[in-house]
């Protein structure tokens, strides 16, 4: 089975695409548009388009995200139930996100979200409201997760928003909230690119943190020179249960299976990788 452990909805469902794009050209996202195809693309796609993709790279299940960028998060909530409700043969699992930069108690919100409409986990973009993943403001947000059982994914790697710092990404910071939470699960987002093997230090230390590839095109994984070389080597041994598969929307399904497949990696560890993985988190296996 291949999972997507990360896929965000279309912008449409939870904002007017117009608005959407008189916005994103002046958002701190807007400079994404020059980096990723596929972030103009989100403008225009719709569920169909997501789950045609899913179909053509032979992806079986996914993990459907809201993330906060702009606007308002609950809308984004709202578009992600919305959408798992009407297709849970595709999307196993809907993950929420929270905007601290707002009154709103975060756990609270979490608490209600997962018991009322079922929610499985919850994701987090630090840089997007210039914090660190280790601010105390987060830590009852954590404390309620790991008290459900459920998991945070978390943006650790570079971001492309040219008015903030990508500091903000930065793998180590994990560290600190998976020694104060050892019992709460944490995905690290985009693989932790550029200290990969910061990354790998982490998830080696912590058993409960996974590497996730997200908007990371494997072959360059592959690579020699890229940076990525410790998450070949360890991930292919030590770590070869904590990497999950994921496109993020900005990369298409089929290339990326592709390019995985073609990975030097061991057999069994791709298959890990590709859904394995996943599986035992989402309580599949």
């Amino acid at each position: 089975m291949i999972i997507d452990f990360r896929m965000v909805p279309p912008i449409r469902e939870y904002i007017d695409p117009g608005e959407a794009i008189r916005r994103l050209p002046t958002s701190y996202m807007r400079s994404y548009l020059g980096t990723y195809e596929g972030a103009a693309m989100l403008v225009e796609i719709t569920v169909d388009d997501l789950i045609r993709g899913m179909e053509q790279g032979g992806v079986d299940k996914a993990v459907l995200q809201a993330e906060w960028a702009y606007g308002d998060y609950r809308k984004q909530n709202d578009a992600v139930y919305r959408i798992v409700q009407a297709h849970p043969d595709k999307f196993v699992a809907s993950y929420l996100c929270v905007n601290p930069l707002e009154d709103d108690d975060m756990a609270k919100v979490v608490d209600e979200e997962v018991k009322e409409r079922g929610f499985k986990g919850v994701n987090i973009q630090p840089f997007s409201y210039r914090l660190r993943c280790n601010d105390k403001r987060f830590y009852p947000l954590y404390a309620k997760c790991q008290e459900l059982g459920i998991p945070i994914t978390i943006h650790s790697s570079i971001n492309f928003s040219v008015d903030r710092t990508i500091d903000y990404g930065r793998p180590i910071y994990l560290d600190e909230v998976a020694c104060d939470f050892p019992d709460l699960t944490i995905v690290a987002n985009h693989g932790g690119w550029p200290w990969v093997t910061e990354m790998i230090a982490v998830a080696w230390k912590h058993r409960n943190v996974y590497i996730e590839i997200g908007a990371v095109s494997p072959k360059y994984i592959g690579r020699p020179g890229t940076g990525w070389e410790p998450l070949m080597v360890y991930g292919n041994s030590l770590l070869q249960d904590q990497v999950l598969f994921a496109t993020d929307d900005m990369l298409p399904a089929k290339r990326c299976v592709e390019e995985l497949k073609a990975l030097s990696l061991k057999d069994a560890v791709k298959e890990k990788w590709l859904g394995l993985n996943a599986a035992r988190i989402l309580g599949l296996q």
